[in-house]
């Protein structure tokens, strides 16, 4: 449930004003109080008190799927990158949205992924903001995700396999909290070896060490 505030010239102008700030086009799908029906000027020009109504909006009954799928092409189509969603997942706690794209999906995904996940990252912030809505949305493409994560379990083992080998620690390049956790995952039950998170924000980095 999102609540918010709005003053405005009288209690149907300050309505318009919540719903473009929402995001809607009409009020069937919020919860309208009038706080304040507002007070007229004299002879009924200008305003000595504006009106203020409160909306309530239930985002539980609003499809951020479909929200989410304008923003992400809206994106795109600013950045000048071809692009499409080819399929929209949503649950209760996340929305999994699939993009592709036949000429630009190595731009999209980026170094590593890094511009797949500063993608992600600004869509969450703007849809959360908009709609006040907690779901986590994933972006992928190509499945992009599975094969990430198939390549970090296999390097953790393959890292693992010379530390234990050398008996020297080995620091991974920076990665984000999901791929590190990963990591964690990945070796928590390898008795030879242990990991650690180190630096900050995100700099921070999995070492993996020897056990003993």
């Amino acid at each position: 449930m999102k609540v918010i505030e709005v003053e405005g010239r009288t209690a149907d102008d300050a309505t318009k004003k919540a719903l473009a700030e929402l995001g809607l086009r009409d009020a069937s799908k919020v919860n309208v109080e009038i706080l304040d029906q507002g007070k007229s000027g004299i002879f009924g020009f200008g305003v000595s008190r504006p009106a203020k109504v409160r909306i309530y909006y239930n985002t539980d009954t609003e499809d951020i799927g479909s929200r989410t799928r304008e923003l992400i092409l809206e994106i795109l189509k600013k950045m000048e990158i071809e692009g499409t969603v080819v399929d929209v997942k949503e649950g209760e706690a996340k929305v999994y949205i699939e993009l592709e794209s036949s000429k630009n999906s190595g731009l999209i995904i980026g170094r590593k992924g890094k511009t797949l996940e500063a993608l992600q990252f600004i869509v969450n912030l703007i849809i959360n903001h908009n709609t006040g809505s907690e779901k986590k949305i994933i972006l992928d493409i190509e499945s992009y995700r599975a094969k990430r994560e198939k390549a970090l379990k296999k390097l953790s083992r393959e890292i693992a396999y010379k530390v234990i080998k050398t008996g020297k620690p080995w620091t991974l390049e920076p990665m984000n909290p999901f791929e590190r956790r990963l990591i964690h995952l990945t070796l928590q039950n390898d008795s030879r070896v242990t990991t650690k998170s180190e630096g900050q924000g995100i700099y921070r980095k999995v070492t993996i060490l020897p056990k003993n």
